[in-house]
Order: C-alpha cells, then structure tokens, then sequence
C-alpha cells in the first residue's frame, strides 16, 4: 500500500472498536482536537493534537474492559470518527500529520455530502 485511506465512520463505538482490531488507526475530532488511537500490544496509544499547536500529548492504556468502554464512548462524544488505513511501515507521526491535514482539507463536517472515502498518496520523505 503507498497510500493513506481516510474514511468517515458513524459514530458507533462497536465499528470503533473494531476498525482497531484489524490494525486500522481512527480519529476522534472535537472541535479543533484530534485524538488519534491505535491499538498495538495489548494496548491503546492515543495521541492528541491541535492543528497549528507545536506539540501534543501521548498516552497508553491497557486494553482491558474499562478502557475499552472509554474507547468505545469516544465515538458518541466525538464530533467526527475517521478510519485511516495505512501501510504498517510507513512513520506513524507522518501518517498522523498527513490524515489530519487530509481531515481539515476534505471532511468539513458541514456538508455531509461531500464526505466519503479519500485515498491519496504520502508526501514524499514521510515514509521510514
């Protein structure tokens, strides 16, 4: 795979959670926050980020039945819910940067008709 799929979920924990069972990274957008999520050794890791902002933050938590009914709650709590499918090998912070700009760009959130499945390319250099 040499792209990044992006794709816009309904808000539905149990699909959420299972976009992460098969390798998948999803989005959480509040507002101006993206909290993305992937699941990877028995765990959750989430990174949070404003657009423009120069940092963000990064937590882990254990897949365990508390955390995943936390998990499962960020789909209703959320604004949006994206799926980003992406090649395991390509640098997980590029991937990051590169479906939020993709985020801002095509999934506006006020004209649910133009939201669908985008796939385009990685930048160049964003790969290991």
């Amino acid at each position: 795979m040499e792209h990044i799929n992006i794709d816009l979920l309904p808000k539905d924990g149990v699909r959420l959670l299972q976009e992460l069972a098969t390798g998948n990274m999803v989005v959480a957008r509040s507002k101006n926050d993206f909290l993305y999520i992937i699941e990877a050794d028995g765990q959750f890791h989430m990174f949070r980020h404003t657009p423009g902002a120069p940092g963000g933050g990064q937590k882990r938590f254990p897949k365990d039945e508390k955390y995943i009914a936390v998990v499962r709650k960020l789909a209703e709590i959320s604004d949006a819910v994206y799926m980003v499918e992406y090649d395991k090998n390509f640098n997980l912070f590029g991937v990051m940067y590169t479906a939020e700009e993709g985020i801002l760009e095509l999934f506006p959130g006020s004209d649910r008709e133009s939201d669908g499945t985008v796939d385009f390319g990685l930048p160049d250099g964003l790969e290991n």
